[in-house]
């Protein structure tokens, strides 16, 4: 997971080649004329559609007279803007949706969420299993153990030594609370999110507690995740958000919609509990769920043999 995610890079892709055509003063036929392509493939690079068209980004560079420096980040976009992810093996079985996600994680140094849900890249296997087969707006080629063992896949990337240098998920407190699953396996996933946390010093989750107030602001209206990509520190680095909608995911890679997302997120960090705390009440409520004890002396009890 070293380079940047191919959708946001040919997203940075098509906003370069658009404030190149202002700053020459070009209007988009005319460049398009000029270098020998149409309008519509012109408007397929500017909106970052997939594969962008390597001899049109290098005839725009030419004609425009680009810098050297400059001509090297835009055509090494272009490069990465044709990387086929291992998301793209199967898309359709996986999910369209999860495809996004694979996307805009790849590459990623940092990952912050807000969800109202078990993040799916916390998931075990049984709860994915759960909540896959429980969502109707899948496709006809939708494929649930597929769909269960990317997400698995994702996890193992997050985890890995190359993933994200920081994820943080703040998980509003229904989410623990309302049951998503049948108890064991709830219990069982709130466990693993402890277990994560304990051995993965990138690994941070905050519980936004119902009564929590948020400082100048409401309470988020739906779930969102943003990424970071090369140097955290990098106040020019790229960025994406991606919010969760009903029937769609809204991504963003422009600053003036990504910085409320940002701001957003420091201001439910404050509210939301400490990281001990968060990690006392998993505790808590995987043993009211589903008690240790129970569950250690259901592993153990003796098959009796008829």
């Amino acid at each position: 997971m070293t380079r940047p995610s191919p959708y946001v890079r040919r997203r940075w892709l098509g906003r370069e080649i658009r404030r190149l055509r202002e700053e020459h003063g070009v209007r988009g036929d005319a460049l398009a004329r000029a270098v020998g392509f149409s309008r519509q493939q012109l408007s397929a690079l500017e909106n970052g559609h997939l594969g962008p068209d390597i001899d049109l980004v290098s005839g725009i560079c030419d004609y425009l007279a680009v810098g050297a420096n400059r001509r090297t980040a835009i055509m090494d976009a272009a490069a990465d803007g044709w990387t086929r992810g291992w998301w793209m093996a199967n898309p359709d079985q996986m999910g369209l949706r999860q495809v996004t996600y694979a996307d805009l994680e790849s590459g990623a140094s940092v990952i912050n969420e807000f969800s109202m849900l078990v993040p799916g890249l916390l998931q075990t296997p049984a709860f994915s299993n759960a909540r896959l087969r429980s969502d109707l707006s899948q496709n006809d080629k939708f494929d649930p153990d597929a769909a269960v063992a990317a997400r698995a896949h994702r996890q193992r990337l997050l985890l890995a030594a190359g993933g994200p240098q920081r994820y943080e998920a703040i998980i509003d407190e229904t989410a623990v609370r309302r049951d998503a699953a049948d108890p064991i396996v709830a219990a069982e996933q709130f466990r693993h999110i402890v277990t994560i946390c304990e051995t993965h010093r990138s690994v941070i989750v905050r519980v936004l507690p119902m009564g929590a107030s948020v400082r100048n602001c409401s309470s988020p209206k739906s779930a969102y995740s943003i990424y970071r990509y090369g140097d955290p520190q990098d106040p020019q680095g790229l960025q994406a958000v991606a919010v969760d909608t009903l029937t769609r995911d809204l991504i963003f890679t422009d600053a003036d919609e990504v910085d409320p997302y940002i701001s957003m997120h420091s201001r439910l960090r404050a509210a939301a509990l400490s990281i001990d705390s968060s990690m006392r009440l998993l505790r808590e409520i995987a043993e009211k769920l589903s008690p240790m004890e129970k569950e250690s002396r259901r592993d153990h009890t003796p098959v009796r043999l008829a």
